[in-house]
Formats: structure tokens, C-alpha cells, sequence
């Protein structure tokens, strides 16, 4: 197999294999997989022996053919249970924007920072403008807020040792104001954003727990002149149902949504 100048050359062969043996239905034997990726087996045969051994791949006694091992499996199989897990919450998403008019996004915690992973835009001209992959400070969002809502204000302080970014003259920097709502959160399930990442945009989010710990949060966003008593109360009503929908899956689920 053609070798790129920029890889490491052992974790290349160690990956030229598994592409290897995933080809194959019968596997090959140690002679054979040196031919075919053009190793010596004298470099090759430690790395058979610790994937084997990490049962990563497994080798037959009577043909002496490697194949795709147990561990293997349980690594495609998590892959497939994440891939089906951020299906099924975005189209819980999408059912939520055609109730309420307005932007649904799903985040992670990265660090300090939210992470978007899924989001349905609202199909109304002026919304909030954001994108899959973007980051942004914790303490500005409601989903950053659902997401911090069960730390320790110690916790808190370590995220931010410095100084409290900020988006908006209106983000929360004060780590007092800020946990004294992470605590709000963590009583009223609701997460609250007041043009602290973009103005004229306000936020209503909840945290997915898992095992007692926020793994996601879901939020909706509205430009503030759409918003209203009624409109809140409509948003929040529907997050909660996401929210205890997404649970109930997460119970019998082994996926974990990570950065």
C-alpha cells in the first residue's frame, strides 16, 4: 500500500491491516498480509500478536488466517449505536421545530466551551445563525448553562481560571451570577439565555441526563420580538417532552455523544 510521508508509519500498518482483514471474509495469513501492504512480517508479526491478544483480531488455528476480531465489533457496533442515537434526537428536533417555528440545537461540553452538534433551523428569514461544529463559550448559552448545571461551584472556577469570555455586552462574567443560575437550572429543569450570545436572540434550553449527569442539552431559540408568554410556555413544554423522550432512550442505550 502507497505510504504517506506524513503518517507514522507503525500506526499507518497497524491501520493498513484492520483496512485489510476488513475486506476479507476468510482473512489472510501472516505472509500474505505482508505482501499485500508491503511490510516485512519480521515488523509486522508484534503488531498481529497485541491486536490478537487485545482481541482486535483473531487468528485461526488450522488456516493460521487472521480476521476481525470481537473488540473490533464492539467498536463499530458503539459507532452505530451513536450514529443511531444522533438520529433518532435530530428527528425528535425537527418534530420540535415544525411545533414551535423556531431554531432547535443539541450541544456538548467541550472544555468550557458548547459544542453544536445537530441543529434544525427555524424555517422563519430571521433566526438565529449559527453551525454544526461551532463553539461557544458556556456561560453565554442556555445549552452551556444546562450543561454546567450539576458542577460544584470548584468546578466552575476551574473551567475558567482567567477570566469569563463574554459574547455580548450582555453574557454573564460574574461566576456568582453565573452559578447562582446554574443552581436555578439544576431545581427548575430550564436553562435561560438573555442576548448573551447574540442580540436580540433569547435562549430556553434543558439538560439529557445520563446517570444523574447532563450528557446533552436541547434548546430553542427565539429572535426576542417573536417571543411571548405564550410562545415560552409552548417552547418549554415541548423541550421537557424531548427531554424525557431522549432520557428513556438514553436508559437503554451504551452510546455517549463526545466531542
Amino acid at each position: 500500500m502507497a505510504v504517506n510521508p506524513s503518517e507514522h508509519r507503525t500506526t499507518g500498518r497497524v491501520l493498513d491491516i484492520f483496512e485489510l482483514l476488513a475486506s476479507s471474509d476468510t482473512g489472510f495469513t501472516l505472509t500474505e498480509i505482508a505482501k499485500k501492504i508491503g511490510a516485512p512480517k519480521s515488523s509486522i508479526f508484534p503488531m498481529l500478536h497485541t491486536l490478537e491478544c487485545r482481541h482486535y483480531i483473531s487468528l485461526n488455528p488450522n488456516t493460521l488466517k487472521y480476521s476481525i476480531g470481537v473488540s473490533m465489533f464492539a467498536i463499530g457496533s458503539t459507532y452505530v449505536n451513536n450514529e443511531n442515537l444522533l438520529n433518532h434526537i435530530t428527528r425528535e428536533m425537527t418534530k420540535l421545530v415544525d411545533i414551535c417555528n423556531e431554531t432547535c440545537s443539541l450541544g456538548i461540553l467541550d472544555g468550557y466551551n458548547v459544542l453544536y452538534i445537530a441543529k434544525k433551523d427555524s424555517p422563519q428569514s430571521l433566526r438565529l445563525v449559527t453551525y454544526v461544529g461551532k463553539q461557544v463559550s458556556a456561560n453565554c448559552t442556555a445549552l452551556g448553562k444546562a450543561l454546567l448545571c450539576k458542577h460544584t461551584f470548584e468546578e466552575v472556577e476551574r473551567l475558567f481560571p482567567k477570566e469569563v469570555p463574554y459574547c455580548t455586552k450582555h453574557s454573564i462574567t460574574d461566576l456568582n451570577v453565573l452559578y447562582s443560575q446554574l443552581k436555578q437550572v439544576e431545581r427548575e429543569g430550564f436553562a435561560y439565555e438573555n442576548e448573551e450570545f447574540a442580540e436580540q436572540i433569547q435562549c430556553i434550553a434543558v439538560p439529557i441526563m445520563k446517570q444523574g449527569k447532563p450528557m446533552v442539552a436541547v434548546s430553542v431559540s427565539t429572535p426576542s420580538f417573536r417571543n411571548d408568554s405564550k410562545k415560552i410556555e409552548v417552547i418549554k413544554r415541548e423541550l421537557m417532552n424531548i427531554k424525557l423522550k431522549i432520557e428513556l432512550l438514553l436508559r437503554n442505550s451504551n452510546a455517549q455523544l463526545r466531542p
